[in-house]
């Protein structure tokens, strides 16, 4: 089982590791609905800015606590894999300016793209698992509940991490009476190289791509 996040940091600190709270640093926000409302938001990867903030942070950390390094390289890197971000931003911008406004609408498996949606102006119809953590289950309300807002929404598809089973997803597609696709996105992990989403670029592009494609299609 894994340890909670302060255990592994305090571990870490027990050990003469620094450790940096990126998530703290980046204008976190909290869960809107679910079981996690209020709580604070992790999953402030799905906003490409978020995570450029994150690499400046990052790298002020590395050059004031970690001895040996070249303050200049670092911060030579910083920019440049910002410029990235920053590209990348762009592109993502493009490719969901091919959604009908009406049709930025989510449903995922649990809740993870509150930052994408913030971002790119999506709105988060819901998720078939109401919680910020896949360790959680959904009642037969919740699942009514969310096939009523489907129905109610007209949404064209529901997105489900590459990593889990769809099983939740499929049911909730067949209890919401309409025709909708169940699309896997790379939410929590990446891939081994060659498997679509070996870094933070590809795997954001590849769920870029998915998400224009699962939205657009009639």
């Amino acid at each position: 089982e894994a340890l909670p996040d302060e255990t592994l940091r305090k571990v870490a600190e027990d050990s003469g590791v620094s450790t940096l709270a990126v998530g703290e640093a980046v204008d976190p926000i909290t869960y809107s609905a679910g079981e996690s409302a209020r709580e604070p938001d992790p999953h402030f990867w799905t906003d490409p800015e978020r995570v450029r903030s994150a690499v400046k942070v990052i790298a002020q950390h590395v050059v004031e606590h970690v001895d040996g390094v070249d303050r200049s390289v670092v911060e030579k890197n910083a920019s440049a894999y910002g410029a990235r971000i920053a590209e990348l931003t762009g592109w993502m911008d493009e490719q969901f300016g091919r959604i009908p406004p009406q049709q930025r609408q989510l449903v995922t498996n649990h809740h993870v793209f509150g930052y994408l949606a913030q971002r790119f102006g999506f709105r988060i119809v819901g998720a078939v698992i109401p919680s910020g953590t896949t360790l959680a289950s959904p009642s037969a309300s919740d699942l009514t509940s969310l096939a009523t807002a489907i129905r109610t929404s007209g949404v064209r598809a529901i997105f489900v991490d590459s990593s889990q089973p769809d099983r939740l997803a499929q049911v909730l597609k067949r209890e919401s009476g309409v025709d909708v696709d169940v699309v896997p996105l790379f939410s929590e992990s990446l891939t081994a190289k060659g498997k679509g989403a070996a870094t933070y670029l590809q795997m954001m592009r590849a769920n870029t791509e998915s998400i224009a494609t699962g939205l657009t299609t009639e």
